[in-house]
Parts: structure tokens; sequence; C-alpha cells
């Protein structure tokens, strides 16, 4: 891009995510003309400082995340011509304006590009903003936008391209939406690892303990990805047949499931000594990492029993090596 271009992107970037300060000193100097994308954008939000300065500070305080408003008209239409224009630098600034807006409004254009098919980094770039957005809940800010964007994400999510899988998978993960779990328990079976893991991560973080079935199975497949995973959604129920396991996995992967869920607070003190009992048995450096590790996350004053029993745990392993 020519240095107008640049400057129209940077004004067109803090523009779109409400700095009207920084827009107006980006602008390049001539100044765009009017009938210019960024400009359109632009230009609004430098008369509108004081209230994006509201916004920001009201944004500050709430610690429930929601879509910020929606993105006027004209300044949509002007985003969404560079986002679908000739000029690549140009779509990857505008995807990634959009995303840190985490406007209403803002998952349209990115939607409509991928249904549209596009290259592979501007994909990226579509499927990245989109994962922005869904952490502020934009991407179900409306029935039809949540559906519009599941449909795509879905699609992506059985991509040719592992890289491009594992953006929409995480975008997906970020959806507010019940579709999205079933997808993203079918994606525990995809060929590249690190869909895998991050279709597990997602899971995880929604707390869908119906996916903790098959990522044992992955666990029993010496699959590290879903170790962490597991951990967070293990019911005590689980967790023998998690500890029986030794032997016949991968030590480090079994230690790493086991030492994790021992770090979860709602387990309880007596469950997590046979745990680290059971991690201390284990041989291997992930074995002693997962001790120290869980040492080092009970708060210095806490002498709790399971604490306690994974020095002395330790401090025997360290005799025997």
């Amino acid at each position: 891009m020519g240095v107008k271009a640049v400057g129209a992107c940077a004004a067109l970037f803090a523009a779109v995510c409400g700095g009207a300060a920084f827009a107006a000193a980006a602008e390049p100097s001539p100044s765009p003309s009017p009938s210019q994308p960024a400009a359109a954008v632009a230009a609004p939000a430098a008369n509108a400082k004081p209230r994006a300065g509201r916004k920001a500070r009201g944004a500050s305080t709430d610690v429930t995340k929601r879509p910020a408003a929606a993105l006027p008209a004209a300044r949509l239409d002007a985003v969404r011509a560079l986002l679908l224009g000739d000029d690549d630098a140009a779509s990857l600034e505008a995807a990634t304006a959009l995303g840190a807006s985490g406007a209403a409004n803002a998952a349209e254009p990115l939607v409509e590009l991928l249904a549209g098919g596009a290259s592979a980094p501007r994909s990226a770039a579509a499927l990245d903003a989109l994962a922005k957005l869904g952490d502020t809940g934009a991407l179900t800010s409306s029935p039809a936008t949540a559906t519009a964007t599941f449909e795509v994400l879905d699609l992506y999510t059985g991509n040719r391209t592992p890289d491009l899988r594992q953006r929409a998978v995480k975008a997906l993960g970020t959806m507010r939406d019940a579709r999205a779990v079933p997808t993203l328990i079918a994606r525990l079976g995809d060929a590249a690892p690190n869909v895998r893991a991050t279709a597990g991560e997602a899971l995880a973080a929604r707390h869908e303990l119906k996916a903790a079935p098959r990522l044992l199975a992955l666990v029993k497949k010496s699959d590290p990805g879903a170790a962490g995973p597991l951990a967070l959604l293990a019911t005590p129920e689980l967790v023998p047949h998690i500890a029986e396991l030794a032997g016949s996995v991968d030590d480090g992967v079994l230690a790493t499931t086991l030492g994790e869920y021992a770090k979860r607070p709602d387990v309880p003190d007596k469950l997590r000594v046979d745990v680290l009992r059971t991690v201390a048995n284990l041989p291997g450096a992930a074995a002693t990492t997962a001790l120290i590790e869980y040492i080092a996350a009970v708060p210095a004053k806490d002498d709790r029993p399971s604490k306690k029993e994974a020095q002395k745990l330790l401090d025997e392993r360290g005799t025997k090596e």
C-alpha cells in the first residue's frame, strides 16, 4: 500500500475501534477524499470523541462482556468495501479493526467474506476477528447473526487446511450458542493434533461435561492435547478410570491430566491426596513437574493435607532419583 493508503487504514482502525483522537492524527495529509471508504469511516469518529470516552469508561467497569453498540451503516459499508476490496493489506487491516471493535454488527461483513470464499490469509484474519467478537457476545447479538455465523464457522471447521480449521474451531468455541457443541465434539476426532487440542480447550471452557468420554478416549491414545481439557471436565467418578491408565499410556500425558485435576478448587482434598500419590508413582520428569506445580499453586499460608503430602512425595522422589 502507498503512504496514503496506510494512513487511511490506520484512521479506519482507530475509527472503527472508537479511538477518535488517534483517527484524526493518523489521517494523511492531504486528507483522503470523502468518497474514499476510510475517510467515510474516520470522519464520524472524529466528531464523537466525548461519547467514545464515556463508552470506554463504562466498558472498563463492566465485568460482563457485552457487544459494543452497532457501527453506523455508513461506517460499516466503508469497512466492508475495504474488507472485500482488491487490496489485500487493507482487507487484513479491516478484518482486524472489525474484530477489535466488538460491535454488535461487526460480524456481518466478516461472515460475508468467508461465505463468498477468500484467500487463506484473508480467511485466517476473518476467523480470528470472529473469535474476538465471540468473546464479547457479538456473534449472537441477534438470531440472524447467530445463525449466519454458526453456519459459516461450522463449514470452515471442515476446511481442508488444518490452520483454518483450528481458527474456525476457536471462533466457534466463543459462540454463546448450543449449536456449536456437537461440532466441537466432532472436531475432537480431527486428524490434526492442534485442531483436536483447540476443540478440547473450547469444550472445557464451556464446561461441556458430555465431552469427557471423548477426551478420555484421546488420553487413552496418549494425546497430549486432551490432558488439560479432560482434567477440567473430569468428575470424581471418572478419576479412578484415569488413574488406572498408568502403564498403558504415556506417563507425561497421564501426569499432566492428574496434576491439572488436583489443582481444581472444587476437588475434595482427600481425593487430591490419592491423585497426587498416583502421580508420584509415575516415572519421568512430567510427574515431578506436576508435583512441583501443585505445591506452587497452593497459597503459602494454606497447610492443607494434600500440600504436605505433595511435598513429602516430592522429597521422596528426589531421594530416589
